[in-house]
């Protein structure tokens, strides 16, 4: 056994992998027995915390203590929870819930003498823009672990399958978790796996089929609510893994019942396979959207899929791996029917990789970002709008060029003001995109109207965007660096708070 480990901060389930003796990575069970642990985080009143499936327990009783599905809010600035007078941030629930994994690991560990777990690989969605991940290391750094690497989550799903019959061929990682939806076109080359591009929605998964199915039943029996009108009621909770419970049962057998209880009644509703799809058609076909799009942004357009494998819990459900065979024609794996542990293992191998060992022949090579980043400038109509300089279908680490011209006569200065989008096209409308960052480049003469201003846009595998501007033999520059929610001080000090806590 190696002391490298991989883990996937899922949106409702989380795991950790490690290397076993015979060099094949496999996920530790916690200390239910089991080899996830739900995401989902209970606030007692006397300042406690409950991780996992204790947790989960309680959004039957009180949902308004639990917090769930927090890695669909990592960079929402919006987000606001609280507790007893206690500001909740998605970075300490995520730090929470990765310590609760540990915490289970070490005790798991320690009955076999072995040391704590200290260094360790977390997965990301490959949609995570900069900020999104640097809160997942933030996260990570409160729970008391050194991060060795992020790793997007298709690209640790293709590492678990190594070279097992991938060889030459181009694959698609469909990744369906409980909250949400990746999915990336690689290819195997000669031992190297290779992004062709990359896709995803960060407020789709599995919770929107269990939520589809709950509003059907509540107007089935003439309730005249949905789930989204009584969410912050306590009963609501106990619906939702009513819900999630029959969805299961229906991925084993035709039928399913449904129970639920609303206002001290119980109602009881047989459901049928034929029925749950129909009702969630609507979900899975925003899947094939999103393939569809994929596809179309692929360095190589119309590229031809060989072979698809299913990641993610909501994998299970028949109704994908049908859509998918009707769509595309071509093999589908599952794993032996554990989707839901492959992106751990592939994140404990590339631990593994990053101490210098060997178990894994696999390298990964070329890898995409998640965001373009562009600069404001008017078009022919004097209309503002962005233009992107690089895109996130160009590798990770790439710099891109682009020319701009002054706008009017006699200027002096212009404002270089960089945005960050998720579109793969040349010019995007300002409402569809972030500013981030600006700076003035001043050349202190006047010049024409209609001389050039070159921009460069520079992005790193550290998180780090460098933009700099030239006109004149005038320039300007400026670094991006994504430094997450809270300061180096801070980290720490939540750190040693956590510490001694037992979650």
């Amino acid at each position: 056994m190696k002391d490298v480990f991989g883990i996937d901060l899922g949106t409702t389930n989380s795991c950790i992998a490690t290397i076993g003796e015979d060099g094949l990575p496999y996920v530790i069970k916690n200390l239910d027995d089991e080899y996830t642990t739900p995401s989902v985080v209970f606030y007692d009143d006397d300042d406690q915390y409950y991780v996992g499936k204790e947790a989960k327990s309680g959004m039957s009783v009180e949902v308004d203590r639990i917090v769930a599905f927090i890695k669909r809010e990592m960079s929402n600035k919006n987000y606001s929870r609280t507790i007893d007078g206690k500001k909740i941030s998605p970075v300490e629930v995520s730090a929470l819930i990765l310590k609760k994994v540990v915490d289970d690991a070490n005790e798991q560990r320690g009955y076999e003498g072995l040391p704590p777990i200290h260094k360790a690989v977390i997965t990301v969605p490959a949609y995570f823009g900069n900020m999104e991940c640097e809160l997942t290391k933030q996260a990570g750094k409160i729970a008391g672990l050194e991060v060795l690497d992020l790793l997007n989550e298709p690209t640790a799903a293709a590492l678990s399958y190594g070279t097992k019959g991938l060889e030459g061929k181009t694959f698609m990682i469909y990744d369906l978790g409980g909250g949400t939806f990746d999915v990336s076109i690689m290819r195997m080359q000669n031992g190297v796996l290779n992004t062709l591009s990359t896709n995803g929605d960060h407020h789709l998964g599995g919770v929107d089929w269990d939520i589809s199915l709950l509003d059907y039943v509540l107007m089935r029996n003439g309730l005249d609510v949905t789930y989204e009108d009584i969410k912050d009621d306590r009963e609501s909770g106990k619906m939702l893994l009513a819900a999630e419970n029959c969805k299961k049962n229906l991925s084993k057998s035709e039928k399913a019942s449904f129970k639920l209880v609303y206002k001290r009644k119980q109602y009881i509703t047989e459901i049928s396979r034929a029925v749950f799809e129909e009702l969630t058609n609507d979900l899975l076909e925003k899947t094939i959207d999103i393939i569809n799009h994929a596809i179309r942004i692929s360095r190589e357009p119309n590229v031809k899929i060989d072979e698809i494998i299913l990641v993610g819990g909501s994998s299970y459900m028949p109704m994908v791996k049908e859509r998918l065979q009707h769509e595309f024609s071509c093999p589908i794996r599952l794993d032996n029917l554990e989707p839901d542990r492959a992106v751990a293992k592939g994140a404990a191998l590339h631990a593994a990789k990053l101490v210098g060992d060997k178990t894994t022949k696999v390298e990964i090579g070329t890898d995409l970002a998640s965001r373009s980043y562009g600069i404001r400038c008017l078009d022919e109509n004097d209309m503002p709008h962005v233009a992107n300089v690089i895109k996130r279908t160009d590798d990770l680490i790439y710099q891109g060029t682009r020319e701009f011209y002054t706008s009017e006569e006699d200027q002096v200065e212009v404002r270089l003001a960089i945005y960050e989008n998720i579109s793969e096209k040349d010019s995007v409308d300002l409402n569809k995109s972030t500013l981030v960052e600006e700076k003035m480049l001043t050349w202190g003469f006047p010049v024409k109207k209609g001389t050039c201003v070159t921009v460069h846009v520079s992005r790193n595998s550290d998180s780090t965007v460098h933009i700099w501007g030239e006109c004149q033999g005038k320039r300007a520059e400026f670094v991006i660096q994504y430094k997450g929610l809270y300061t180096d001080k801070e980290v720490e000090a939540m750190r040693q708070e956590l510490q001694g806590k037992r979650v």
